[in-house]
């Protein structure tokens, strides 16, 4: 059975196969994975946390071996691709400006954030061709996220993933919320992020 799928677009990105590969952190989401999944049209994507451990350089710190590394996946990846890819740097690594930093000077197509509020990502961006995807589980999240993007750096999300508490990875969900499945599930938390992200178009 053929399924037809439309071209998503991020702005002026287009991604022929509207799907978004998770960031699976320590080398699983590599340079290898994210290429072959951008290939086939979909939007591949390399995990920027465990890197460190490829570089053998005991001169450099961790979080030193991390960019280095990173930065050879990114380039890896751009040789075994002609197509669009992101990366996803989680806001809880300590060397998360350096991360993002790296991805800026490689010049990716999309920066994915999550693993908490990436509220000053837009500070440390300054090609505006990139992309920046927040991760959000919730509508206050969403609406949180776009308040300070708008107030302090008048842009907004290009996107938002939205994650429920099905999702594997670091959520912000409490005991209470994860057996809640009726109000929390993922239908429910989409319809409330896009009505706040609606509400931001409107405002303009």
């Amino acid at each position: 059975m053929n399924i037809e799928f439309k071209d998503l677009y991020i702005g002026d990105l287009k991604i022929q196969v509207p799907i978004i590969q998770g960031g699976m952190g320590v080398r699983v989401s590599n340079s290898s994975l994210a290429s072959a999944v951008s290939s086939q049209g979909a939007l591949g994507v390399i995990a920027a946390v465990g890197l460190g451990e490829e570089v053998e350089n005991n001169e450099l710190s961790y979080p030193q071996r991390s960019c280095v590394s990173f930065t050879e996946s990114i380039r890896q990846a751009r040789l075994k691709t002609k197509n669009p890819f992101g990366v996803n740097i989680m806001c809880v690594l300590t060397n998360y400006e350096d991360l993002v930093n790296v991805a800026q000077n490689e010049s990716v197509d999309v920066i994915i954030s999550g693993a908490g509020l990436p509220l000053r990502l837009p500070s440390l961006i300054k090609n505006k061709k990139t992309k920046l995807i927040p991760i959000v589980s919730s509508a206050r999240a969403a609406s949180i996220i776009c308040n300070t993007w708008q107030r302090r750096y008048k842009r907004l999300p290009d996107a938002l993933i939205v994650e429920g508490p099905l999702a594997g990875g670091h959520l912000g969900y409490s005991l209470a919320e994860l057996e809640d499945k009726e109000n929390f599930s993922l239908e429910n938390i989409i319809q409330k992020v896009i009505t706040v992200a609606r509400g931001f178009e409107a405002a303009g």
